[in-house]
Protein backbone atom coordinates (compact mmCIF):
# COMPACT_ATOMS: atom_id res chain seq x y z
CA UNK A 1 0.00 0.00 0.00
CA UNK A 2 2.82 2.37 0.91
CA UNK A 3 4.66 1.80 -2.38
CA UNK A 4 1.46 2.15 -4.40
CA UNK A 5 0.78 5.50 -2.74
CA UNK A 6 4.39 6.54 -3.41
CA UNK A 7 3.98 5.70 -7.11
CA UNK A 8 0.84 7.83 -7.34
CA UNK A 9 2.60 10.75 -5.66
CA UNK A 10 5.61 10.31 -7.95
CA UNK A 11 3.33 10.44 -11.00
CA UNK A 12 1.60 13.58 -9.73
CA UNK A 13 5.00 15.12 -8.99
CA UNK A 14 6.11 14.45 -12.56
CA UNK A 15 2.96 15.99 -14.01
CA UNK A 16 3.25 19.16 -11.93
CA UNK A 17 6.97 19.54 -12.76
CA UNK A 18 6.22 19.26 -16.48
CA UNK A 19 3.44 21.85 -16.13
CA UNK A 20 5.78 24.23 -14.26
CA UNK A 21 8.60 23.87 -16.80
CA UNK A 22 6.25 24.28 -19.76
CA UNK A 23 4.72 27.28 -18.02
CA UNK A 24 8.11 28.93 -17.79
CA UNK A 25 8.45 28.56 -21.54
CA UNK A 26 4.98 29.96 -22.13
CA UNK A 27 5.66 33.00 -19.95
CA UNK A 28 8.99 33.54 -21.73
CA UNK A 29 7.26 33.43 -25.11
CA UNK A 30 4.59 35.84 -23.90
CA UNK A 31 7.28 38.31 -22.83
CA UNK A 32 9.16 37.94 -26.13
CA UNK A 33 5.98 38.48 -28.15
CA UNK A 34 5.17 41.46 -25.94
CA UNK A 35 8.58 42.97 -26.63
CA UNK A 36 8.21 42.37 -30.37
CA UNK A 37 4.70 43.86 -30.51
CA UNK A 38 5.53 46.78 -28.26
CA UNK A 39 3.15 49.58 -27.43
CA UNK A 40 -0.05 49.06 -25.49
CA UNK A 41 -0.61 45.56 -26.89
CA UNK A 42 2.82 44.32 -25.84
CA UNK A 43 2.46 46.02 -22.48
CA UNK A 44 -0.89 44.38 -21.78
CA UNK A 45 0.47 40.99 -22.87
CA UNK A 46 3.45 41.29 -20.53
CA UNK A 47 1.26 42.44 -17.64
CA UNK A 48 -1.13 39.55 -18.30
CA UNK A 49 1.80 37.13 -18.26
CA UNK A 50 3.00 38.57 -14.96
CA UNK A 51 -0.33 38.88 -13.15
CA UNK A 52 -2.39 35.99 -14.53
CA UNK A 53 -0.27 33.28 -16.12
CA UNK A 54 2.90 33.27 -14.02
CA UNK A 55 1.18 32.75 -10.61
CA UNK A 56 -0.53 29.61 -11.91
CA UNK A 57 2.78 28.05 -12.88
CA UNK A 58 4.43 29.16 -9.64
CA UNK A 59 1.68 27.33 -7.76
CA UNK A 60 2.31 24.27 -9.91
CA UNK A 61 5.99 24.39 -8.99
CA UNK A 62 5.12 24.74 -5.30
CA UNK A 63 2.79 21.74 -5.47
CA UNK A 64 5.50 19.69 -7.18
CA UNK A 65 8.00 20.58 -4.43
CA UNK A 66 5.47 19.52 -1.79
CA UNK A 67 4.76 16.24 -3.59
CA UNK A 68 8.49 15.57 -3.97
CA UNK A 69 9.07 16.08 -0.26
CA UNK A 70 6.07 13.92 0.57
CA UNK A 71 7.45 11.19 -1.70
CA UNK A 72 10.80 11.31 0.10
CA UNK A 73 9.00 11.06 3.44
CA UNK A 74 6.89 8.08 2.34
CA UNK A 75 9.69 5.98 0.83
CA UNK A 76 12.12 6.84 3.61
CA UNK A 77 15.12 7.82 1.51
CA UNK A 78 16.12 10.27 -1.19
CA UNK A 79 18.55 10.59 -4.06
CA UNK A 80 21.46 11.52 -1.79
CA UNK A 81 20.95 8.67 0.68
CA UNK A 82 24.11 6.64 1.12
CA UNK A 83 23.95 2.98 2.01
CA UNK A 84 26.71 0.92 3.54
CA UNK A 85 27.97 -1.34 0.75
CA UNK A 86 30.70 -3.09 2.72
CA UNK A 87 29.96 -6.76 3.28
Amino acid sequence: MKLKFAKIIESLFSIFVIIAIAGGGIVFLMFVVGIILGGDTGNSLAISAKNVVMPMFIRSAAVSVFLGLLHYYIIGNHALTMEDSSN
